[in-house]
Formats: structure tokens, C-alpha cells, sequence
């Protein structure tokens, strides 16, 4: 093992030349000769160090590998999350048009047959019923048969009875 390995070991562990000598088991000045290089580093704390860096650099790189598959399954998870609440606030959006847009037909209906019945002098017809619903002529005018003569109308519980 070099002087320069042993320097990067320690700086790796983000550990002051006192706490590593400790460590070590050596003083903080024979630390200091070691990685100046002006001292061998013995066979025993040569190895000692190996098992222990190639330990940590295992264990490093597990760890980095862990790390990433966990972040690439939340990225996964906050995507399908993302994609599935656009679809979800589109799909609403588009019930909200439709209705909007139905809506918007009906009271465009309502008014032209106002209009027309206005001009003709037809005065515009709401029935209520006892329960408290209201039904008009253009109502009961949709579920008449187009071949019937007279219609009897009789309106109970919010229900339209026809007879023709």
C-alpha cells in the first residue's frame, strides 16, 4: 500500500489524521510519516486497511444500487401517478364540455320555442305537479304518439300519465 492510498483512505472516511491513527492503533505523528511517505506502512495495517476499504467499497456500491432502484421504482410510481390524474382531470374536463355544451343546447331550445310561441300568441304552459315537479307542453308533447287525436294528461307523485 502507498502513502497516497492511505491518504485517500482516510480522506474517503472523512476522518481527521487523530481519529484514523486511532483507528489504526498507530499514534497521529506515525500517521503523518506514513503518508508523507518517509515511513513504511507496516504488513498489518497495510492489510487491515485493504479488508477494510474493499469492504466499504462493496458495501458502497450496494448501497448505490439499492439507492437507485428505489428511486427509479418511485419515479416509476409518482409518473404513473402523474399520468393517471391527467387522464383522470381530461376525462372530466370532456364530461363537463359535453354537459356544458347539452345544457347550453337545451336553453337555446327552450328560448327559440319561447320565442315562437310568444309570436304566436301562445302563452308558454308549466304544470306543476302535487309532489312539487314541474312538467310543460313541449314535455308532453315528446311522449305523445304523432298519430293521436286527443291525449288525456293526468299528473300525480311527479309522474306523467298519458292516454290517448
Amino acid at each position: 500500500m502507498t502513502n497516497t492510498e492511505l491518504t485517500k483512505i482516510r480522506e474517503d472516511k472523512n476522518l481527521s489524521k487523530s481519529d484514523f491513527a486511532k483507528l489504526l492503533g498507530v499514534t497521529p505523528m506515525l500517521l503523518g510519516r506514513y503518508e508523507k511517505g518517509s515511513c513504511a506502512i507496516p504488513e498489518d495495517i497495510a492489510k487491515k486497511l485493504q479488508d477494510t476499504a474493499v469492504a466499504s467499497e462493496i458495501e458502497v456500491k450496494k448501497n448505490t444500487r439499492k439507492a437507485g432502484r428505489k428511486a427509479k421504482e418511485v419515479v416509476t410510481e409518482v409518473k404513473e401517478a402523474v399520468e393517471d390524474k391527467v387522464v383522470a382531470e381530461e376525462i372530466e374536463v370532456k364530461k363537463t364540455a359535453r354537459k356544458g355544451a347539452r345544457k347550453a343546447k337545451e336553453t337555446v331550445s327552450a328560448a327559440k320555442e319561447s320565442v315562437k310561441r310568444k309570436a304566436a300568441g301562445i302563452p308558454n304552459i308549466i304544470i306543476q305537479s302535487p309532489m312539487g315537479g314541474y312538467i310543460t307542453p313541449a314535455d308532453i308533447a315528446k311522449k305523445v304518439p304523432k298519430n293521436a287525436a286527443d291525449v288525456y294528461v293526468r299528473v300525480d307523485e311527479n309522474k306523467l300519465h298519458i292516454t290517448c
